[in-house]
């Protein structure tokens, strides 16, 4: 009997360094995927598949951004929280 070896994948420890495409692979267009479900990347930031979703509370209202790139929804998640301040 043969025994195929996978490749497991290594997430480096930075959340900084993840390839988060990869890791958080685009869903399949399934009746029950649609409603869509995020991973949390890092503080009030969630990655859903296509996109990342900015959510921060500033006076009692909640604001909630979609944005395609990373580093973009840092620099907004940080704008944000500076706001508050």
């Amino acid at each position: 009997m043969r025994t195929i070896k996978t490749k497991k994948m290594e997430v480096p420890k930075n959340p900084d360094q993840r390839d988060i495409m990869s890791l958080y692979p685009q869903r399949v267009a399934l009746r029950k995927s649609l409603a869509p479900s995020y991973y949390p990347i890092k503080h009030h930031i969630y990655f859903d598949g296509n996109s990342f979703r900015v959510r921060v509370m500033r006076n009692g209202e909640k604001i909630s951004l979609n944005i395609m790139d990373k580093k973009e929804a840092i620099r907004q998640r940080d704008l944000l929280l500076n706001k508050m301040v």
